[in-house]
């Protein structure tokens, strides 16, 4: 027995309801306190009752119940090394075939998201000229149609969009996945990581709005930005405000004042060591240079 109503206890108590504003009309006391207990299970129709009463979705208590991590079913491509993807062919390769494997074993949505995900990174890193490949063509449309169809993102559909936002380019579905992401993360304000998913999403989009002079969204970001930066431990995303910000300036007409914002940001780098950033940084000016 999953014992959700464990989880609806939690929510409602999180909330400040009653059990009488809550089950009022849809459990009997004696039944909606054993069902908070664990002790029962419910149709899935009265579920849904109960959850527009805590305005709470489907996903969300999923999510909660959860634990706000993945369902085992989420796992496989998160055993993945990351780094050693990145570096290894031979080990990309073998992770791309077992998870080619397991879609024709499950032959399920999630197996197949997830050998798209892997087959994309792996022609990222070691194919030349892999956006004209079918297969790279075949990933990105997995990947996009199952975004837009989602109607609400949980964190399992924003990590996607984060680490497959280059399938989409300087585009307009690019913006849109953005747009939605961001409308639907905000429904998480309580979720203790929220802040940091959020600067995430913000800061890894904030140049394709800026160079693609949608400047208006790259607005609200920045002050979105500003305002979680605010909290005593979100202080290090400042140094990336800096430059974004100036990137901002520089597109907009205000030249110096932007180059001023992007060579503070420098400089900060410079004696942290952060050569990285600095490239990049170097890069993303140049290219707003030549636009």
């Amino acid at each position: 027995m999953e014992k959700y109503g464990c989880t609806i206890r939690k929510i409602r108590l999180s909330k400040g309801f009653s059990q009488k504003e809550i089950y009022t009309g849809i459990l009997s006391k004696s039944y909606a306190i054993d069902f908070e207990k664990g002790n029962y299970d419910i149709k899935f129709s009265v579920m849904l009752q109960i959850l527009q009463r805590l305005m709470v979705s489907v996903d969300e208590l999923m999510m909660i119940h959860h634990d706000y991590g993945d369902t085992k079913s989420d796992g496989l491509l998160y055993n993945i090394d990351a780094q050693k993807f990145k570096a290894n062919q031979t080990y990309a390769d073998d992770m791309v075939r077992t998870l080619y494997a397991s879609w024709k074993a499950k032959n399920t949505l999630l197996s197949k998201i997830e050998y798209a995900q892997a087959s994309a990174l792996n022609m990222l890193y070691f194919s030349p000229c892999c956006e004209t490949s079918k297969e790279y063509q075949w990933a990105k449309q997995v990947i996009q149609r199952y975004l837009f169809d989602i109607e609400t993102w949980t964190f399992k559909e924003f990590r996607l969009f984060s680490n497959m936002s280059f399938l989409f380019g300087d585009t307009e579905v690019r913006t849109d996945l953005f747009l939605r992401a961001w409308k639907s993360l905000e429904k998480y304000k309580h979720h203790s990581d929220f802040s940091v998913y959020l600067a995430h999403l913000l800061a890894n989009n904030l140049f394709h709005l800026i160079y693609t002079a949608q400047f208006d969204y790259a607005r609200k970001a920045l002050d979105r930005l500003y305002a979680l930066t605010k909290e005593e431990e979100m202080l290090t995303w400042r140094v990336l405000l800096l430059f974004l910000e100036g990137f901002y300036l520089y597109a907009i007409g205000k030249t110096k004042q932007g180059l001023e914002e992007i060579e503070k940001a420098k400089q900060v780098y410079r004696l942290t060591k952060h050569n990285q950033m600095i490239e990049q940084i170097d890069q993303g000016l140049l290219l707003l240079k030549k636009k």
